[in-house]
């Protein structure tokens, strides 16, 4: 996305070249699902939040700067909360980088296993085919053999060039949100003084 345009959506820092998120928080807790009330580090991220953060990352590019600033209340400021939830935002995204690079393991599994089946249909397609006397039941199989040989080989090609190419695009992300600099911004709350 072109810069002007970026510069008009997010809030941009010249000082230092970042492009901020700004998030309105009412509590600390709207960061995570409102269903997991394990302790902050080990909460999963609202699914809301989640999505939008990499909207915006997937729009400003890992290229640039991003910075989330989340606004609270000032009477709701707390350090100790505050840096609670930075760490869990930080483990969460940890844990779905593990799990991402579990998926690309087995994908790459995945293409092995499909690559081995390949072959051995090819192969013994084409010895079947010059072994056994040429009947309409044993072309049938032979050409379905084939077919079957193609069809794993063609498999890994959508994996590798489809799945493990997004995997590997939400990884970037991933990782870049997990080392984000995050920011909270106190506000007055409006009528009090």
């Amino acid at each position: 996305m072109k810069e002007k345009m970026l510069k008009e959506l997010y809030r941009y820092n010249k000082a230092e070249s970042s492009y901020h998120v700004d998030i309105t928080l009412d509590s600390y807790r709207d960061v995570y699902s409102e269903w997991d009330y394990s302790p902050f580090t080990n909460r999963d991220l609202d699914d809301d939040l989640l999505d939008y953060l990499m909207e915006c990352s997937y729009e400003i590019g890992t290229r640039r700067n991003l910075v989330i600033s989340f606004h609270l209340p000032q009477e709701l400021k707390d350090e100790k909360k505050e840096m609670r939830s930075i760490e869990g935002f930080r483990h969460y995204f940890s844990y779905r980088i593990r799990k991402l690079k579990g998926e690309q393991v087995r994908q790459i599994r995945n293409t092995l296993m499909l690559t081995v089946i390949g072959v051995l249909l090819l192969v013994f397609a084409y010895f079947l085919e010059e072994a056994v006397p040429v009947d309409f039941f044993s072309k049938t199989i032979v050409e379905g053999l084939y077919i079957g040989a193609w069809v794993a080989l063609w498999e890994i090609f959508t994996i590798w060039f489809f799945s493990i190419t997004q995997l590997n695009y939400m990884l970037k992300h991933y990782r870049r949100l997990q080392k984000v600099v995050i920011e909270y911004i106190y506000r007055k709350l409006e009528g009090m003084q």
